[in-house]
């Protein structure tokens, strides 16, 4: 019960990404207004959330304890009301798939597995062998990470400051890191980013056998394809671009191996690839949907469950959930296209990050790069507006940041509610109790962290910097959107393109029990945010042990004795992060 808790008051105050990217709702977007230009200044002048220039500027000098309230409260009110709104749709969506995801499908929830493990053998003192291994192990090895973040002096033995490598494990593939990375890499077009994180692995491991192989052989696909392009001429000057310019494509798609002609790998996996995901989704609980549809309208009698809810129930909270989202949008200036553009985007990736999420913990649908706003490019705006306007603006920046990260509030609380039904399964405790204790959580944690965030980046001032970029200079700003992204042809295109591509995989992973390529695995392969993290290398590496491990004992070892190692390195993990954020603490003030 006190993980489900502070599972969702861990995404109500975190946001990955450092202070700048933590304090960005509310105080660092009240500050990219005023860096920005002055069209775009004009096109927001109105909107009503906004922080006036001198009170928000506060926050960039030497700090101070007068703390405007009055001024900050609409900036607090806007964004708390955006997780609230998208909280709703997110949890209403689930609800519906609840049944069919927790108790037929039976996802795994990687993210939710191995520490419920630990807590479970915790409470009932099963210290055996291989959790007590896996323990130490975890300890060990992010001790040995701690401290060479802290210690310069510290003997890096595992290489984590030899190959440059940031908190979520990345492993930066360019010419100022380490030689030997930086040689592969201005060889292969393709070895743009590997990863070293331990917990990655961890979670890896218990990821179904099938989506690892495909996730980490179709990137090794991917590497000669785009090896052998390069030879026939494309990608030029390629190499001499270091791999986090080549994975998120900051010098446009031309340049950019995954994104790029000819093979435009990501562009099918987060698009078409995306729609055929829900597409087929829907399809193969089309009985299930049936089914649940004629019990709200009352054709069939519904069994009487207290512990959950009835179906009329949740549809109608799936209705007014997306009449709350499109009254909000029309609050902050959103006419109804869009808006209902943004309506069916969102649902779309609500539920293909939910799914994707609960089976493998993988992040498939996040990172901002290039990609969140195709359905926006494609059906309203083909060319950013001239001069800007408040509702291009906010329509695309709600993906920008919405989908950036796992707390960034769009597909945040359809996952996280996803994880809390899986954990109340396990728990044997209804999904309306599940859903009551989250709602409750959110509506505690996630003011509190608003207002925290504002008090702490005002008295720290410019000790702890939020944003100084303008709105418009990443990818909703007009050079980007209408150069570095492809136009509408190229879109509808991918969309086709990649629909036939996962449809496909999925046709043969039914048809030939002998087929080796799950379609989870080939989106994964191009989602942006595994795609820029290296994250095959994880997939690569737990998908060798696992194999190791199933072939030894099969799933009575994986069960007996590979769990629980995981679950031990998780716990070692945690120790050793909570002396890091007491030491960080400590650190910051007085340095050492």
């Amino acid at each position: 019960m006190l993980f489900l808790i502070g599972f969702i008051m861990s995404l109500s105050m975190g946001k990955g990404g450092g202070v700048a990217s933590w304090a960005a709702q509310p105080v660092g977007y009240s500050c990219k207004v005023w860096f920005s230009s002055d069209e775009v200044k004009a096109a927001m002048a109105k909107d009503w959330w906004l922080v006036p220039e001198e009170v928000a500027m506060l926050t960039r000098g030497a700090g101070t304890w007068n703390i405007n309230w009055l001024a900050w409260t609409p900036a607090i009110v806007f964004w708390t009301s955006f997780h609230l709104v998208y909280f709703l749709l997110g949890s209403s969506l689930v609800l519906l798939f609840r049944q069919r995801w927790v108790e037929v499908e039976k996802l795994p929830f990687p993210l939710m597995l191995g520490m419920y493990e630990a807590v479970d053998r915790f409470n009932e003192r099963r210290f055996t062998p291989a959790f007590l291994i896996g323990l130490a192990v975890g300890f060990f090895i992010n001790l040995q990470i701690l401290l060479t973040y802290l210690f310069p002096w510290w003997p890096d033995i595992i290489g984590w400051r030899a190959h440059n490598v940031s908190p979520n494990g990345c492993a930066a593939v360019a010419s100022w890191s380490n030689p030997i990375t930086w040689q592969i890499g201005s060889t292969l077009v393709g070895f743009m980013r590997w990863n070293m994180q331990p917990l990655n692995f961890l979670i890896a491991y218990l990821v179904p056998l099938d989506i690892s192989f495909s996730m980490w052989s179709m990137t090794i696909l991917f590497m000669v394809l785009v090896q052998i392009a390069y030879y026939m001429g494309y990608f030029t000057g390629v190499l001499s671009l270091g791999g986090c310019c080549r994975a998120l494509g900051w010098t446009g798609y031309m340049s950019a191996p995954s994104w790029g002609p000819p093979l435009y790998w990501s562009w099918l996996c987060m698009t078409g690839g995306c729609v055929a995901l829900i597409v087929m989704m829907m399809w193969r609980a089309r009985d299930y949907l049936r089914e649940t549809f004629r019990s709200a309208i009352g054709k069939v009698k519904e069994s009487a469950e207290k512990e959950h809810f009835s179906y009329r129930t949740i549809y109608l909270y799936i209705l007014i959930s997306c009449i709350v989202l499109l009254a909000w949008l029309a609050a902050i200036g959103v006419s109804a296209w869009p808006a209902i553009v943004v309506l069916a985007t969102s649902i779309m990736y609500i539920l293909g990050e939910s799914y994707v999420v609960g089976l493998t913990g993988a992040a498939y649908l996040q990172e901002r790069a290039m990609w969140p706003k195709w359905t926006l490019k494609l059906l309203v705006w083909p060319k950013a507006p001239m001069p800007y306007t408040s509702e291009y603006l906010w329509s695309a920046e709600i993906f920008e940041t919405g989908i950036n990260v796992a707390s960034g509030g769009v597909h945040t609380w359809g996952m996280a509610t996803a994880h809390g039904f899986g954990l109340a399964n396990r728990l044997k405790m209804s999904s309306k109790m599940a859903f009551y204790m989250m709602l409750l959580a959110l509506f505690i944690g996630l003011p509190i962290s608003m207002v925290i965030r504002v008090w702490w980046i005002n008295i720290m001032g410019g000790r702890a910097p939020t944003c100084d970029s303008p709105w418009d200079c990443a990818w909703i700003g007009r050079e980007s959107w209408d150069n570095y992204v492809p136009d509408r042809s190229l879109l509808a295109m991918f969309l086709v393109a990649g629909f036939i591509v996962v449809a496909m995989l999925d046709y043969l992973r039914i048809r030939f029990i002998w087929w080796p390529i799950h379609p989870i695995g080939f989106l994964l392969s191009g989602a942006t945010n595994e795609v820029w993290t290296g994250a095959w290398s994880n997939f690569l590496g737990a998908w060798i042990a696992k194999w190791i491990t199933l072939k030894i004992g099969g799933s009575k070892l994986y069960e007996s004795q590979g769990i629980p190692f995981v679950a031990g390195a998780l716990v070692g993990t945690l120790v050793v992060t909570v002396v890091g954020i007491v030491l960080s603490i400590i650190r910051f003030f007085i340095p050492f």
